[in-house]
């Protein structure tokens, strides 16, 4: 089958952060390509909150790293704290990279800034569509997706799924996701705080019902995670 006869270079399944990035990175070097997503919006939930060096030096390579630069919350350092002592105070300053601190930008931040500098290059994300099915023809590949109920038929050269740990493309491929599921229990919350805590450095908690981590997210707001031993009970526990 003729190159003529392919809708679009790359399919990408899924508006996360990967596939938005693979989007920007597709339009910076002149593919074509379509990102659909299921959603109807992007993400409005914090999600994952911290970007490390490596990832920023690869978006310094790709052109994006300014906003997030600008959005982040900088941590340099980790300590161990319990029952009021400080147990270990840990610098994080890597010298071979030219980001020496952990970036703490909400995952709804992170999709915000990468689908406004996908804008930015003429993209757009189309949301309400859905991957249902691609079958291998060979030299392309037959996608079937669904747009409110209304199919759509693309030939394509490459679909990539971004679509997260029950990604229908890898379903449909039959590609198994190393690793298991955690057996603990746990409960988060982004909570706003005061200003006692220093904003360039998280806090691990252990005690003896199972650690507590807190992560500044900003100088007055705190992602909290800590082990729940029994999801099910109704008593109430100090976990710090």
């Amino acid at each position: 089958m003729s190159n003529a006869a392919i809708d679009t270079d790359v399919l990408i399944v899924g508006a996360g952060p990967v596939g938005l990035f693979l989007a920007n990175e597709c339009a910076r070097r002149g593919l074509r390509w379509r990102l659909v997503e299921t959603r109807s919006s992007q993400s409005e939930h914090s999600k994952a909150p911290a970007i490390f060096p490596r990832t920023l030096e690869i978006f310094d390579m790709a052109g994006v790293a300014a906003p997030f630069l600008a959005a982040a919350n900088r941590v340099t350092s980790a300590a161990i704290v319990t029952h009021g002592r400080t147990l270990a105070n840990m610098s994080f300053k890597p010298e071979e990279s030219p980001y020496q601190f952990v970036a703490m930008v909400p995952q709804d931040v992170t999709e915000k800034l990468l689908a406004e500098e996908l804008r930015r290059k003429n993209g757009a994300v189309e949301y309400d569509t859905t991957f249902v099915s691609a079958v291998d023809q060979g030299d392309f590949v037959s996608v079937t997706l669904d747009r409110k109920g209304e199919p759509i038929e693309l030939n394509v050269a490459f679909v990539v799924g971004c679509d997260g740990a029950h990604s229908a493309v890898r379903h449909l491929l039959n590609i198994p996701f190393d690793g298991a599921q955690y057996n603990d229990s746990f409960i988060l919350a982004d909570i706003d705080t005061n200003e006692s805590l220093p904003s360039d450095q998280l806090q691990l908690c252990p005690n003896e019902l199972g650690p507590v981590a807190i992560f500044p997210m900003s100088a007055t707001r705190r992602r909290i995670v800590a082990t729940i031993q029994d999801r099910h009970s109704n008593g109430n526990r100090s976990v710090a």
